[in-house]
């Protein structure tokens, strides 16, 4: 019986020292989500996300062609077909190269209990022998979880027109 007690002590004392620990502010999950470089680095991005997060990516091509969007949870990432995989578009990334990136301009507000933040980036690239800008925005819907605060939804847009 005094083993299931100190287990219950301990866990009601763990519980309280990860609630009262000082958490990241919303932009510091921004940012650290935005300086991921690498599958690694953003996976060790998992804990700033909401357990039903989404993620809407958008890609604007222009000329005629059509939007190009995805929208997952983040919770079924394993789950889904890897679209870098599908042969259209590993066909349409022939020759894309990103030759260099601005740093995010980030802008926040707060709405209904919610802070939103908006990282806007310019990326300029090589496609086919052709140079070009992109436009990258990403807005993130940060809540709170348990008195901390989560990622609850981003949207990525990639403008090439």
């Amino acid at each position: 019986m005094t083993r299931i007690i100190a287990t219950a002590i301990g866990v009601v004392l763990a519980a309280g020292l990860a609630i009262a620990a000082p958490t990241d502010n919303p932009e510091d999950l921004v940012n650290r989500v935005l300086a991921a470089n690498s599958e690694q680095e953003l996976a060790a991005t998992w804990k700033s996300w909401h357990p039903d997060a989404v993620h809407t990516i958008k890609m604007q091509i222009g000329m005629g062609q059509p939007d190009w969007d995805l929208t997952y949870r983040l919770a079924d990432w394993e789950n889904q077909p890897n679209w870098m995989d599908d042969s259209q578009v590993k066909e349409a990334m022939i020759g894309y190269k990103e030759l260099s990136r601005s740093e995010p301009k980030i802008t926040v507000k707060t709405e209904n209990g919610k802070t939103l933040i908006t990282a806007k980036t310019s990326v300029d690239y090589e496609w086919a022998d052709q140079k070009g800008r992109m436009a990258q925005t990403d807005r993130f819907e940060i809540t709170k979880l348990l008195g901390r605060p989560v990622i609850r939804s981003l949207s990525t847009v990639y403008d090439y027109r």
